[in-house]
């Protein structure tokens, strides 16, 4: 026996691979099930469409905060780092929330949402979202560069190991190449009377546990044991030139 047209296979996709059941007509026909499905099919991907137009993170969820042990951000003498102190647009490095994971720690010179007194300070892992580059005593692939280049914009942090380019004046979020998520942010907190700093969590997709896996052996030779412990009470600020003998530029 042939089936009837409100038995046929209620399963449709949009161009945007989403899926949609037609509902079945009422009284068997040919000529309502294909009436009705078109009318609903058009209705659904009408408010399919008018969700997808969306700000991104009007429909995402707000990036996980995972809370470390706080650290202090201290100086070259371990004295507590003062706000003031930063240059503007210059790379910092510390590393937090444990020995081994560097971070990235940026005065913006403007107000982006951060901490201090204009609101210019951020901080991010600086362990690259695609291929785990990150920087090492030896070399760093990744770095904020305030002037343009052939392969990035100017304000901007540039992995260049792969291209992957984030604005640190938005989140770390993914302006180009092949990394598939923003840099995690390190959560500050700012002491405006004291005008010090200090590391309190990560916010967003952090990238520890591959860190860990890809660099086990030589973060096993670097820092033994060390190297997973969590940082802290105060941990060391410098800048980046200081720290890496060689750094990427592209």
């Amino acid at each position: 026996m042939a089936k009837s047209w409100n038995q046929a296979p209620k399963g449709f996709l949009d161009r945007g691979g989403e899926e949609f059941a037609c509902p079945p007509s009422t009284d068997g026909t040919r000529r309502e099930f294909l009436a009705g499905c078109t009318a609903w099919l058009t209705s659904a991907a009408a408010v399919a469409t008018a969700a997808r137009s969306q700000p991104a993170g009007a429909r995402a969820s707000a990036p996980r905060l995972t809370r470390f042990s706080p650290a202090i951000l201290a100086d070259a003498r371990g004295e507590p780092l003062r706000a003031a102190q930063l240059k503007v647009r210059t790379n910092y490095i510390f590393h937090y929330p444990f020995v081994a994971t560097p971070c990235l720690l940026l005065d913006l010179g403007r107000d982006v949402g951060g901490v201090g007194r204009k609101r210019s300070i951020v901080a991010f892992s600086a362990i690259c979202s695609h291929k785990l580059a990150y920087p090492a005593r030896e070399v760093s692939f990744i770095r904020f560069q305030d002037r343009a280049s052939t392969k990035s914009a100017a304000d901007h942090i540039h992995c260049c190991a792969d291209h992957s380019v984030y604005d640190p004046a938005r989140g770390a979020r993914v302006v180009s190449g092949p990394a598939p998520d923003a840099l995690a942010e390190i959560v500050l907190e700012h002491d405006a009377g004291m005008d010090t700093l200090r590391a309190v969590g990560v916010r967003g997709v952090d990238q520890f546990e591959p860190f860990f896996r890809k660099y086990d052996f030589k973060l096993a030779m670097e820092l033994g044991a060390r190297a997973k412990e969590v940082a802290g009470p105060s941990v060391k600020v410098e800048e980046l030139t200081a720290f890496c003998r060689n750094i990427a530029q592209c």
